[in-house]
């Protein structure tokens, strides 16, 4: 994924988490599906895709489907459509080409916007198997595991990890005000 949808992907989650926390806490009691059923607020909205490249992609596509870069691109600009379900299936067809751990991580994402849960967490993990310290891939099985099981202990492993392994990030003090905010939450529990 392009470092500019990255950091969208993250600002996105990070603002999503901080207006769920702020519903979630005072609903805690009336919450009780394991896929809470929100839509962040702040989240960015769909881009649409220049129609000129969109057809160059697919012209590619059509003379060589198997075209990895092609694949990867077109996936990233329906990913930024908000078109998950089709970003998945392209990120999928560039992975059966080549085994790629941003495309992976790429893939895990869409399939966590689709409300894929269980399959976006397979794939990140998959990746994290190929590259234990994938900022992205930490990031976003966090989310995962927050959002889509309820699993707090998972997601502050994930992102504990991301802290660690990336001090340099410059997105970092969103997870770790995530980190802080899931503690807490633990803890007036």
């Amino acid at each position: 994924m392009r470092a500019a949808s990255a950091a969208l992907l993250i600002l996105g989650f990070g603002a999503g988490f901080f207006a769920m926390n702020k519903y979630i806490t005072p609903h805690a009691v009336e919450i009780s599906k394991p896929i809470p059923q929100f839509t962040p607020q702040s989240a960015p909205a769909a881009q649409k895709a220049d129609p000129a490249l969109v057809s160059k992609l697919e012209g590619i596509l059509k003379t060589d489907p198997k075209n990895f870069q092609a694949l990867r691109e077109l996936g990233n600009l329906r990913y930024d459509e908000r078109n998950f379900t089709e970003a998945a299936a392209l990120y999928a067809r560039a992975l059966e080409v080549k085994d790629d751990v941003d495309v992976r991580s790429d893939r895990g994402g869409a399939l966590l916007q689709g409300r894929h849960i269980d399959e976006a967490i397979s794939e990140l993990n998959t990746a994290l198997s190929k590259d234990p310290t994938h900022p992205q891939a930490l990031y976003i099985l966090g989310v995962a595991l927050l959002e889509g099981k309820s699993d707090r202990a998972g997601a502050l492993a994930a992102w504990n990890k991301l802290v660690q392994s990336h001090p340099e990030l410059p997105e970092l003090n969103i997870v770790k005000d995530q980190i802080k905010q899931v503690e807490d939450m633990a803890r007036r529990k």
